[in-house]
């Protein structure tokens, strides 16, 4: 038998529980025909929740999350690398591209470009923003867990 057709062939389970807990079922279900459906949802939605079986939802969310933040560094780092080498590039072509006297050249070294970007940056509200836009993913991403919990 192929490993598709056995996934696909239901299994016959058999499940104990206090009077208490069928007639709460049976409210739960309506009628006797939707009692086992009613249980494979509860598995369903139990197995979903669980974080270390690989293939449930919750793991699946975990994963994601961590992959994307692997991701998000992994940018930030060529990022900077990309920012570093624009400097060190501006530099040269400023210094050998424009006359000037040794103490204006001085300013435009590659650590110069950079701090004068920053200042920019700072001056424009960058750093506001990015706080903000931080506590914004921070919150989207909190409330994407509650919803997870719940469904």
């Amino acid at each position: 038998m192929a490993k598709s057709e056995l996934a696909l062939k239901s299994q016959r389970v058999t499940v104990r529980m206090t009077g208490p807990m069928y007639a709460n079922l049976r409210r739960l279900a309506g009628t006797e025909r939707h009692i086992g459906e009613e249980i494979r949802n509860a598995v369903r939605l139990y197995l979903d929740d669980q974080g270390e079986l690989t293939g449930s939802r919750r793991y699946f969310t975990g994963r994601f999350r961590d992959e994307v933040h692997t991701l998000r560094r992994e940018i930030g780092w060529h990022l900077t690398l990309i920012t570093i080498l624009l400097a060190e590039m501006l530099s040269i072509l400023i210094r050998n591209s424009v006359e000037m006297d040794e103490e204006t050249a001085t300013t435009f070294t590659p650590s110069g470009i950079l701090k004068i970007a920053e200042e920019r940056l700072v001056e424009s509200g960058w750093k506001v923003k990015t706080r903000i836009n931080a506590a914004t993913e921070d919150a989207e991403l909190e409330e994407q867990r509650q919803r997870d919990k719940v469904s």
